[in-house]
């Protein structure tokens, strides 16, 4: 059973279907649907994916998400298939950082390559502006030209989407209710941020200050901190997370990591241990 909002303010009760093709291994491999529309959803992780092939429709013109769970960061790469499943063999040979993917079919095959088009690109936008780090090299600038008449149907995918995603704890917005109490935790003062803990997830708010790791770290015995860290705010650039303000590299959004040492890194541009960084935060641990 799923709770979603109407866009009014109010919230609605949704019914979601799981079936689980091997009881044994169930944690590993699912389906799940509203059974009111069409978007069938495939749960997998890297080491089951053979076992979709078995499964009605998974052949189907197909839009797929690849997860990381292992990283701080939550990664991600969108990708769309015309033969389902059959595309994430090559993900399997040539993608590492993946551990486990949603595969979305339609049960009577009404997508066809200029819908998963469509459906690729607003999820790629969608993802650009999330806490996620996306991976996909062709960030596909140019939005389809898909029909005025096809715009409604294909909207309203990608709504059923989103909201079989979020049943899974994918959510593209990590934003705090106007009504809702959050506390937050500081850094020493000398640092511009704020971290407020929601749903498990440790999230640097918007309006943060993060910082570059200094030259320094080259000469660290993890000689990738450098680099890494330089990555990640590349990337962050380039998808307007953060922006520079007055030379300095402030978050435009809220930021989710699935622990507090990340978006303490960020914030020093060095190496923190987070429980300990913010305060009272370790507290929170302890209880």
């Amino acid at each position: 059973m799923g709770v979603s909002d109407n866009g009014e303010g109010e919230t609605m009760q949704k019914a979601i279907t799981y079936l689980y093709p091997d009881a044994n291994n169930a944690a590993n491999l699912k389906m799940f649907q509203d059974r009111t529309n069409q978007i069938r959803a495939f749960y997998f992780t890297r080491e089951s994916y053979k076992q979709v092939y078995d499964l009605d429709f998974s052949s189907n013109y197909a839009i797929y998400f690849l997860f990381d769970d292992s990283e701080d960061e939550n990664i991600v790469y969108v990708g769309q298939s015309v033969n389902g499943i059959q595309r994430i063999e090559e993900h399997v040979r040539v993608k590492s950082f993946w551990s486990y993917a949603i595969l979305f079919v339609t049960d009577n095959n009404s997508f066809d390559k200029l819908s998963i088009d469509y459906l690729e690109y607003e999820f790629i936008q969608k993802f650009k502006k999330s806490s996620y780090v996306l991976t996909n090299k062709d960030l596909r600038i140019n939005k389809p030209n898909v029909s005025t008449y096809d715009v409604p149907n294909l909207e309203t995918f990608i709504k059923q989407i989103e909201f079989l995603l979020n049943a899974e704890g994918i959510a593209f917005d990590e934003k705090v209710d106007a009504a809702e109490q959050m506390k937050y935790y500081y850094p020493p003062s000398k640092h511009n941020a704020k971290l407020f803990v929601k749903d498990g997830k440790f999230i640097l708010s918007a309006g943060s200050e993060i910082k570059r790791p200094p030259e320094t770290t080259k000469q660290w015995k993890d000689k990738k901190h450098f680099e890494r860290g330089n990555s990640v705010i590349d990337g962050y650039l380039e998808n307007e997370k953060v922006k520079i303000v007055d030379g300095k590299i402030i978050t435009q959004v809220n930021l989710a990591f699935k622990s507090p040492s990340a978006p303490a890194d960020l914030i020093t541009g060095l190496s923190e241990n987070g429980w300990k960084f913010f305060k009272g935060l370790e507290e929170l641990r302890n209880n």
